[in-house]
């Protein structure tokens, strides 16, 4: 068979962009529409295939650097236009505590590897819940970037050596793909899904497929494709709905096959009704702009969330004739000029490094200067704020370096038997202090590293984010990593570790995960024991704290820390005229295990409670969101480091009073 354009295969692009539209959404009908990517994934393998081997069986040479330049062409100019607009439009609704941690996302977008930014950024604890960001769906254009490098020089290769070789390389390279999706899928779902190794399969199906269509399609001719695909398509739109329980990946691989033979039968039955139908004008049209509609559905739809609150079908009603209209006037005015100029045809790779090297330029100055304007965003909604009344006016601190503050963590430390000399970061001669918490406690390791020094104190740490500090529980919700470090600084640490430190007192400072309504699915026994979290909260918090006493005459737990908790402070601040508009009470509710702590305290002076909310909160009865220009949250459950040191003196008298320091 020859190359030619088969419409039938724009009408199924159709089918795969507002299946993903529709997904994104948010329709619990649509809730396997991502397997439109999987669709665009084969499809994008066998179209550039088959073009490829037209080339090589036309002219038997194949020209690397025209074929960049027309896929350079051909989808980076829309993608430019859409990551600037995207970056313009949420400075409109976004405060710059939020834009910052957009700039990397699109920066990674331009040069197309945002699969692996996002992939990265799943094991951060600190980082923005990657489905925030407007620049998301450039993963899978990454992918395909990806593949269309490495793919035609391999092709061309393999080619030389013949088809029949060609076919059992990429076979072979498919099969290893779909077993690093089988193993990604268990040790790490995420990776499965964004990684080019687990998915790479999806394009090489793709590319299979040209290979037997263009090579031995009259040999295909006998199979009944039009009946294939009568039965392929319900199949493909029966995984889009969900109503099959079944792991992605299995429905990832499940819809490459139908996908798969959806492509053979537009193919090779021409006049199969499904052919027809996919043929006419309506589904080609869009099918032709799919690549724009997918390009702009996303932010529009993160645009809308910001802005409106509404149901998933009113989303779609404005998402869906929104990114479809951008989409058309994009292919018009934008794409197809580029396309088809036959001035650019001229040349081979000039195209190719001059987008590619624009690209880079945009990522590099463009990106953040616009996201990272310290500018009130005009239509953002001020959430969460005016909760208490403050006596006066607070003014927000000019020129605040917003991406500091929200990156303000402070610092972690710990260390394991084979080393107990690493968790000490300072030595002096007074009392041997160390902290013990997670993230919160991370956010005071440069105030008590401060007063360390000043008060001449030792002072070690054993601080994780996202730990619990009770060594037999452990947060469900945190990465692998983060998991395998909290390993190895809870799990025998108390007895194998403690003894060599021998501290004077042992401070404990960590985020409550008591609460049943918010953590109760994410809160487990590492022994894998079943119980209810105030009951194994209760257990292991006694269990740690009597194998701490064994050891170190005083322990303080610090009491909970008055956090906004229902509002993010950076972002209210620069949604805001007056600071105090973003202030909280002073009084907090002590959890339960700050309960159980006061109940333990009256039973010996081993373990006592210790409330640093008046050293950190200093205008009580409420808490401003600014004390001395320092401000004092970079996000609803933390404190600036900064802020912390700032108050280091009256965290200090705290302690002192407490007897166990000092």
């Amino acid at each position: 068979m020859t190359w030619s354009y088969r419409p039938a295969l724009d009408g199924l692009r159709t089918v795969a962009v507002y299946a993903v539209v529709l997904f994104h959404t948010g329709h619990p009908w649509a809730s396997g529409g991502f397997l439109g990517v999987d669709l665009f994934f084969v499809l994008s393998g066998f179209l550039v295939t088959g073009v490829l081997l037209s080339e090589i069986d036309r002219t038997d040479r194949l020209r690397l650097g025209s074929f960049y330049a027309r896929r350079v062409r051909r989808l980076l100019p829309a993608a430019l236009v859409a990551i600037v607009v995207t970056c313009i439009a949420f400075v409109l609704v976004l405060p710059v505590t939020e834009r910052v941690s957009l700039i990397s996302d699109a920066q990674h977008a331009l040069l197309y590897v945002a699969n692996w930014h996002f992939l990265a950024e799943s094991g951060d604890y600190f980082a923005a819940d990657a489905e925030q960001s407007p620049f998301l769906h450039f993963w899978s254009l990454a992918i395909e970037e990806q593949y269309y490098v490495v793919f035609p020089v391999l092709l061309w290769l393999l080619m030389k050596r013949g088809r029949r070789t060609t076919g059992g390389v990429l076979l072979a390279i498919l099969l290893a793909s779909v077993a690093a999706q089988l193993y990604w899928a268990q040790a790490d779902p995420t990776h499965a899904y964004y990684g080019t190794d687990a998915r790479i399969y999806q394009p090489l199906a793709g590319s299979l497929l040209a290979l037997l269509v263009f090579g031995r399609g009259h040999r295909m001719a006998h199979v009944r494709w039009g009946a294939a695909t009568a039965v392929a398509l319900p199949v493909f739109l029966l995984l889009c709905t969900g109503l099959v329980p079944m792991s992605p990946s299995w429905r990832g691989m499940i819809a490459t096959v139908a996908a798969g033979a959806l492509v053979c039968g537009v193919v090779l039955a021409e006049e199969g009704r499904l052919t027809k139908v996919l043929s006419h004008p309506v589904p080609v049209y869009l099918g032709k702009i799919s690549y724009g509609t997918y390009l702009w559905h996303w932010p529009v739809i993160k645009l809308l969330e910001e802005t409106v609150t509404t149901r998933p079908v009113v989303v779609a009603a404005i998402a869906v004739p929104i990114s479809t209209a951008i989409a058309a006037l994009s292919y018009q005015v934008l794409e197809t000029p580029i396309r088809r100029s036959a001035y650019l045809d001229r040349f081979a790779w000039t195209p190719a490094v001059a987008g590619v090297a624009l690209s880079a330029i945009v990522a590099v100055t463009v990106v953040p200067v616009v996201l990272g304007q310290d500018r009130r965003p005009p239509l953002a909604e001020v959430d969460g704020t005016g909760q208490v009344t403050a006596p006066e006016t607070v003014a927000v601190p000019a020129d605040v370096d917003w991406e500091q503050v929200v990156g303000d963590y402070g610092d972690v430390g710990w260390c394991t038997a084979d080393d107990p000399s690493a968790c000490t970061v300072v030595e002096g001669d007074g009392p041997h202090v160390l902290l013990i918490g997670d993230s919160q406690a991370q956010s005071l390791v440069p105030m008590f590293t401060d007063l360390a020094e000043e008060r001449d104190l030792t002072l070690s740490l054993n601080v994780v984010e996202g730990c619990l500090w009770q060594e037999g529980l452990y947060n469900r919700k945190s990465s692998d990593e983060e998991k395998e470090n909290c390993v190895d600084a809870r799990v025998d640490w108390y007895a194998d570790v403690l003894p060599e430190l021998d501290p004077d007192v042992v401070v404990i400072m960590s985020r409550p995960r008591d609460d049943a309504d918010e953590w109760s699915d994410l809160v487990r026994r590492r022994d894998g024991r079943e119980m209810s979290l105030a009951r194994m909260t209760r257990v292991e918090t006694r269990r740690t704290l009597r194998d701490i006493s064994r050891v170190v005459p005083r322990t303080l737990v610090v009491d909970r820390l008055v956090m906004p908790e229902t509002f993010d402070p950076p972002d209210c601040l620069t949604t805001v005229a007056d600071a105090a508009e973003c202030s909280v009470p002073a009084k907090t509710v002590l959890s339960a295990t700050d309960r159980l702590v006061h109940r333990l305290a009256l039973e010996g002076p081993e373990v006592q409670p210790v409330d640093l909310n008046p050293a950190l909160c200093p205008d009580s009865p409420i808490c401003l969101p600014v004390v001395d220009d320092q401000v004092v949250w970079r996000d609803d459950h933390h404190v600036t480091a900064s802020y912390a040191v700032s108050r280091r003196d009256a965290v200090w008298e705290a302690l002192a009073r407490t007897g166990a320091v000092g």
